[in-house]
Parts: C-alpha cells; sequence; structure tokens
C-alpha cells in the first residue's frame, strides 16, 4: 500500500476503532465544532494514553519557540470573560440546554441556561456536578451537550469563584465565607477541570491567565503556596539524571536493535522511512532545546507549575485492581511520587545489583507497583502554553504538513504503555530520563491479537490465581469500575489537598480497539502462539533522543527511569 493511499485511510476514517476527531477545536467560539461525534471518548477514561483524545487542536505547534507567553490578562477580567460566557451561550450554550430539556434531561438543562446567565451563584458548580453525575451512571455523555454543559459550567465557576478572590483581596473589609486562597483553589481546580474534560484551549486559557494573575498578585512569585503545601528539594535530589543506571539499563540484542538515522535531513527522511512507513532513531535532536536543562529540575516545576491540577494514572498498568485515574495539583504529584520515585533510584543504584537482561531492567517485577503514577498523554501545552516557549517542532515533522497535537508524558519509573498503534505519524522523544521501546511492523499485525472487547476480559498479563478471582464478578466475569456518587472534582468539588475526586478502580483502557492482548517483554506464546511470528525492534532513548513510529505501527514503551517526555503526532 502506498504511502498515500495509507496517510488517506488512516487520517480520514480511522480502522477499527481509532476515534480520533478531525474538527477543529479552534472554532468554538462561534460555531459548534468543538463536539465529538463520540463523546464517550472524553469521559474520564478518555485520559488513558493508549488510544488517542478524540480531537485534534487546529493550531500547529511552531518551528520556532515564541518569543512571547499568552498575554497577560487585564487587572479585572470579569467583565471579558462574562461576555466570552454570553457569547458562548448565543453559539452553542443555548442550544445544548434545549437538548438535554427535550431529552428529559430538565434539571440539567435549567443549571446551564443558569449558568450562563450567571444567576443564581453556584449555578456553574451545579451544572458541572449534573453532567459529572451523569457519567457515573454508566450511560455516560450520550450527547455532545453533556459535555458544553461540564465545561461551560465549569468556566462559569471559575469566572465566580475568582471574582470572589479578586474582591476579598481587593478590600480588606470585605466578608467571605471563604478564604481568597480556597477560593483560588477553586477557581483554578475549576479551569483545569474543563481543560482535561475537553473545552477548547484558547477560550480555557483565557479564564486560567485571569486567575493565573490573581495567583501571582496574591503570592508574588511563589504561586504554588495559595494551592497546595508542599515540601522543598534542593540542588541534585530533585534533578532527573542524565545517565542511565546500570540496574536500569535494557541489553538489546543487535539484531533487533532499530535503524538509526542519525543527523539525516528531512528529504531524506521522508524518502527512507516516511514513505516507506519504517521506523527509525533519530537521535539527539532535541539536545539544544531549554527544555532539556530547565525541566528534569522537578523543583522548577513545582514552583512554576505545581498549582494546576493535571490527570493522572496511578498504580502499575498490569495492576487492575489497584490501577485507578485521580486529577491533582502538580505539587502533589511531584512531592508524592516523582521526588520520592528519584530517591529510591538513586537508592537502588548506590546498592549496585544487577540490570541489563535483554528486554527486561528497571523496575522489579512486582515490585513499587503502588508508586507508579504517570501523567499521560496529555494535551500540557494548552493548559500550559508558557512551555512552549522550551521546544521546538523537529523538521521532520514537516514532511507531512506539520505538527497537529503534541502530547506530555510525565511519570516514574515502571511506567507501561501497552503494545498498540496510531492512527497518525508519530516522534517521540525524551526530555528527561530514560524509555525503553519496543516496535513492531504493520505488516505483522495478523501476530498481535489485538482486542476486542475490555481488557480486564481479554488482559494476560496479571497471573491465573488473579485471572481465577475475576471468574463471576459481575457481568461477563468482571467488576465493574466504583464511581464515587458525589460527583467529586467533576463538579467542583476538591478533596483536602485541592485534587479533584476522579472514579476509582478498574476502567476500560483499551476502548477504540487497538492495544495488543500480548506482554511483548514476557510474552504467553501458550495462549499467543501467533505472537513468535511477530518481529521486533528495540530501542532505549534518552535526553533529546527521538524515535519515528509511522502509523499503524505497533509499539510498547516502558519508563526505565523518571521521565519526561513529548510526543509529536504529524
Amino acid at each position: 500500500m502506498s504511502r498515500r493511499t495509507r496517510t488517506t485511510r488512516a487520517r480520514a476514517r480511522p480502522a477499527n476503532g481509532d476515534h480520533v476527531g478531525t474538527v477543529p477545536r479552534a472554532t468554538a467560539v462561534l460555531k459548534r465544532t468543538w463536539r465529538d461525534s463520540d463523546c464517550e471518548q472524553r469521559k474520564p477514561t478518555a485520559f488513558a494514553r493508549s488510544s488517542e483524545r478524540s480531537y485534534l487542536s487546529s493550531a500547529p505547534v511552531a518551528r520556532s519557540r515564541p518569543t512571547m507567553g499568552p498575554p497577560d490578562p487585564p487587572s479585572a477580567p470579569w467583565n471579558e470573560l462574562r461576555a466570552t460566557l454570553s457569547s458562548l451561550g448565543d453559539a452553542f450554550g443555548n442550544d445544548a440546554a434545549g437538548e438535554l430539556e427535550a431529552a428529559g434531561d430538565v434539571r440539567a438543562a435549567e443549571f446551564l441556561r443558569a449558568a450562563l446567565r450567571g444567576d443564581p451563584p453556584g449555578s456553574g458548580a451545579a451544572a458541572a456536578k449534573a453532567a459529572w453525575d451523569r457519567l457515573q451512571t454508566g450511560v455516560g455523555w450520550t450527547t455532545p451537550a453533556w459535555r458544553e454543559c461540564y465545561v461551560l459550567g465549569q468556566l462559569r465557576e471559575a469566572a465566580e469563584a475568582g471574582e470572589r478572590a479578586d474582591v476579598a483581596a481587593d478590600d480588606a473589609n470585605e466578608r467571605d465565607d471563604e478564604s481568597e486562597t480556597a477560593l483560588l483553589r477553586r477557581a483554578m481546580l475549576a479551569v483545569d477541570m474543563a481543560h482535561i474534560m475537553g473545552g477548547p484551549g484558547e477560550i480555557v486559557q483565557r479564564f486560567g491567565a485571569a486567575i493565573e494573575a490573581l495567583i501571582a498578585r496574591r503570592v508574588g512569585k511563589d504561586a504554588t503556596s495559595t494551592t497546595t503545601t508542599t515540601t522543598t528539594t534542593t540542588g541534585a535530589a530533585a534533578l532527573i539524571p542524565n545517565a542511565l543506571p546500570v540496574r536500569a539499563a535494557v541489553k538489546i540484542d543487535p539484531a533487533h536493535a532499530l535503524e538509526r538515522a542519525d543527523g539525516i535531513t528531512p528529504k531524506e527522511f521522508k524518502r527512507r522511512f516516511f514513505n516507506a512507513d519504517k521506523p527509525c532513531a533519530l537521535g539527539a535532536i532535541g539536545a539544544a532545546w531549554p527544555a532539556i536543562e530547565k525541566w528534569r529540575n522537578l523543583e522548577w516545576f513545582k514552583a512554576t507549575h505545581g498549582h494546576r491540577n493535571v490527570p493522572l494514572e496511578i498504580g502499575a498498568y498490569d495492576d487492575a485492581k489497584r490501577w485507578r485515574e485521580e486529577t491533582m495539583p502538580l505539587s502533589r504529584f511531584i512531592d508524592e511520587y516523582l521526588l520520592p520515585g528519584l530517591e529510591e533510584e538513586r537508592a537502588a543504584a548506590a546498592a549496585g545489583g544487577g540490570g541489563g537482561e535483554e528486554g527486561g531492567g528497571g523496575v522489579e517485577e512486582g515490585g513499587g507497583a503502588k508508586n507508579v503514577a504517570y501523567l499521560a498523554q496529555h494535551q500540557l501545552f494548552e493548559q500550559l502554553p508558557s512551555l512552549l516557549r522550551d521546544f521546538d517542532a523537529p523538521d521532520v515533522c514537516g514532511v507531512a504538513g506539520g505538527v497537529q497535537r503534541v502530547n506530555a508524558w510525565i511519570g516514574t519509573a515502571g511506567t507501561v504503555t501497552p503494545c498498540h498503534f496510531d492512527s497518525y505519524d508519530n516522534l517521540l522523544g525524551q526530555v528527561a530520563g530514560y524509555k525503553f521501546v519496543r516496535l513492531y511492523a504493520e505488516s505483522d499485525g495478523a501476530f498481535m491479537y489485538r482486542h476486542a472487547g475490555a481488557w480486564a476480559e481479554n488482559r494476560s498479563w496479571p497471573g491465573a490465581e488473579e485471572e481465577e478471582e475475576e471468574e463471576g464478578e459481575g457481568e461477563n466475569g468482571r467488576k465493574h469500575a466504583a464511581a464515587n456518587e458525589d460527583g467529586g472534582g467533576g463538579g467542583g468539588g476538591e478533596d483536602e489537598d485541592g485534587a479533584a475526586a476522579m472514579p476509582r478502580g478498574r476502567r476500560n483502557r483499551d476502548a477504540q480497539g487497538n492495544i495488543s492482548r500480548v506482554d511483548v517483554e514476557r510474552p504467553d506464546l501458550t495462549k499467543f502462539p501467533l505472537f513468535a511470528n511477530a518481529t521486533h525492534m528495540d530501542v532505549v532513548i534518552g535526553p533529546g533522543e527521538f524515535i519515528y513510529i509511522p502509523a499503524r505501527c505497533w509499539h510498547y514503551v516502558r519508563a526505565l527511569t523518571t521521565s519526561v517526555s513529548l510526543n509529536f503526532l504529524f
């Protein structure tokens, strides 16, 4: 199949469940085109990294770093934000309320209309909670109107809480039931949840910039302290090492090493690899980025962006009983997972030990699962656009018209993305830390045992005892994920640390049908005999290094150390 034929098929109509939206989000201001036809892909389980998010940003990533960050908001932007919400109501919000009402969801429709009016106070949080509660029923968001209800509700909540915090800060005699700090937490969480659950980036950024300005005014440059109390780790203890510890190393068989193309020109890359759908290692094409040194410093991330809330996957991927999704402040993610993980890595390196097993190494099997956490496939650069200053889109992305989306991946050692394929060409690279990647050509698809149902029904990774325990537990022999009945962070609420409470329990992490059932590092050839015919290609990537993964090329990724990665879809 020719490159032209294959990419046209993959991008215009993703095959067999690869739900990739084609509607630009940037037109959401005046039109209702940020809706997805497949609403279910953006419920909380939608930030599972092994399936693609169901929308694309319309704005390509610049090839050179911007000279300025997002514009500073006016000192009192609340009238502007109220006008924005009114415009969104005229564009599609009122229609969404009508659709909800016509479907019999009168209460949610009333909350949404009240949120658009901004009267009575608290209507934004009520609208968001109504939409969040809908997710917990198991029915999900069956129409885009539910997502619009959620996002518009959260934006109203952000503007309302932010304005109250602004008034409280300006008038020392103004008495409020909530402190300024608590109001700022509420406002920031509402902004971030609107982004996480699918709000159009350029709109959500306006609200975020207003709240960020209040936080900066409140505590000067130390924004983090307004959202959560954190510890401070200084010096090398907060730095992700630039060297791969021997204990974490992976020995790669030269016969299965991914082909290298260091220093290749875009023209030659297109001829040798892109047109041939052939993966390759591109070398350290990001080595000169400011991000390489800046982002390895976890204290910098915490001090600068620690007050922002991010979606996480907690627990080892193959620990289905304890794996869950949760949203929490970035500072808490760093303090509770990333910094302790670094300390464990340093202790292990000091103790010495083995490593270097072919296809193995890194985190010991069965160890540290409870300490694994992953900010996975998140559009962090829409949420925090100032980070765009720290990297460039690699030139080779231009061979197919430029970058369509950039995702961030930040996590502890031991995070795993199971073997899967995507519908877009992909450059995966490291900013800090090291990852092991195993790839298989599209032509090996017949041997990969693609999922036909829920991961919990088909998974091969847990031991026999765990598989036996699941028999008879609910419909089709599996437990269903337990949902929070109180609406949690989805409705604007938070726990004592300012984190949004996401649904707990097992989630359907292969809803798009693009994941292999095989644990490719420890395959069960009795259960999956055809997998023996598949031919793998291996590589370890470190700071600044990138690999090219063609569309529909199977790939598996495991973090050998604490890690910060980017991937560019083009």
